[in-house]
């Protein structure tokens, strides 16, 4: 199975219900730490426990720096 990050993930009024905290989406949106979305180039099965091995591919920024520009332009 190969995964590639597409972009990174936006936090929204889910999370915050989720986490019971009205202010979790701001933290996260100010950590940069806001994970991302993967997409499947070869399907396969990932199995709780099986290892994976991180690529790192050419990229032109961050997760991080890709969730910053993002918040600019809305």
């Amino acid at each position: 199975m190969t995964l590639q990050v597409t972009q990174p993930r936006e936090p929204c009024f889910k999370f915050n219900a989720v986490t019971g905290d009205k202010h979790a989406s701001k933290k996260m949106a100010d950590s940069g730490f806001s994970g991302w979305y993967l997409a499947v180039i070869t399907p396969g099965v990932l199995k709780a426990g099986d290892s994976v091995r991180v690529v790192p591919g050419s990229r032109q920024q961050t997760v991080e720096q890709a969730f910053k520009q993002k918040l600019r332009r809305t």
